[in-house]
């Protein structure tokens, strides 16, 4: 998943947690450093506020990309998850951005069925941080999964605990199950293809991972503003779960002559309620991620990219 440029389309909540902002900012740094492209951003869960999609779009400003095109889920609060921003409405007045609201950015299902058509075959990274609701939406017909089967190269789903992680309200199981995402998350990967690479960043995996307090002494942005308002994580740091996924989505389970994480090889048992069991299995569809480095190193490599300036763009 790590040879030549990586072209990824990002899914993600931009709810309440700020490792979505850290994420895609980090995302935009590798792009700086002619690592990845970001082709879109798809965006899952519902922001009672109607606003999270102009979070994204400030961060794409900010770092100088505003043509990203964004897709909104099309369900509604009583479909999906759903919560209010922590800080989706102070970012929308204080950054600039298209001014959009969530109602008025198109449908997300058909973006990816945009960009996945216009791709080359076996080129597109999928990193999913947040509910799956999108994914299901797509694979749910046969034309989506022969899309998703041709055009997507892997995918990595940050989500679920390893080996095993329990019912609701089971720690570390937010993507997976709160919401009642359950049903989703379970129909999501069982209509994966199987031929199509699909890792999985557990709970465990990222929270050792902490990392947001360098925006303490950083330019204003709205990254920064996120990690303010949410979880008190400018002082106090955060679980970096999102950025593990957009690593590894990346530069894969070796960069630079390190060894940044093992996989295990099996298949990801999802039950209605979200909960998940690994089974073991040397060929299996499916791999979740162990640590390869001291989590104090991958901390440090990813906050260097999540405070990285813009790069300089032709005027």
């Amino acid at each position: 998943m790590t040879h030549g440029l990586v072209q990824v389309l990002l899914d993600t909540d931009m709810l309440t947690d700020c490792d979505d902002a850290g994420a895609l900012a980090m995302l935009h740094a590798l792009t700086d450093r002619g690592e990845a492209k970001i082709l879109g951003v798809a965006v899952n869960g519902v922001d009672t506020h109607g606003l999270h999609g102009a979070v994204v779009d400030a961060i794409n400003h900010y770092f100088g990309r505003p043509d990203i095109p964004i897709g909104m889920s099309p369900r509604t609060a009583d479909q999906s998850p759903a919560k209010p921003s922590t800080y989706a409405p102070a970012i929308f007045e204080a950054y600039p951005h298209d001014g959009l609201r969530d109602s008025e950015r198109p449908n997300a299902i058909d973006l990816y069925r945009r960009l996945l058509a216009e791709a080359e075959d076996g080129s597109v990274t999928i990193v999913s941080i947040g509910f799956l609701s999108n994914l299901a939406d797509l694979l749910a017909e046969e034309s989506g999964r022969d899309l998703v089967a041709r055009k997507v190269r892997g995918i990595t789903v940050m989500g679920g605990a390893y080996p095993a992680c329990g019912p609701p309200p089971a720690r570390g199981a937010h993507n997976f199950q709160f919401g009642g995402a359950g049903p989703t998350t379970k129909a999501a990967i069982a209509a994966w293809p199987n031929t199509v690479p699909m890792a999985f960043v557990g709970y465990e995996l990222g929270k050792p991972v902490v990392t947001g307090k360098g925006y303490a002494d950083a330019p204003d942005s709205p990254m920064r503003r996120a990690y303010q308002l949410a979880y008190d994580a400018i002082r106090r740091g955060r679980p970096s779960w999102d950025q593990v996924a957009v690593f590894h989505a990346v530069r894969g389970l070796h960069h630079d002559g390190r060894t940044w994480f093992r996989a295990v090889r099996g298949l990801n048992r999802i039950a209605e309620d979200g909960s998940n069991v690994w089974e073991a299995d040397p060929v299996g569809p499916h791999a979740y991620l162990e640590s390869g480095t001291p989590p104090g190193d991958l901390a440090a490599v990813i906050e260097g990219l999540m405070m990285a300036t813009p790069a300089p763009r032709a005027q």
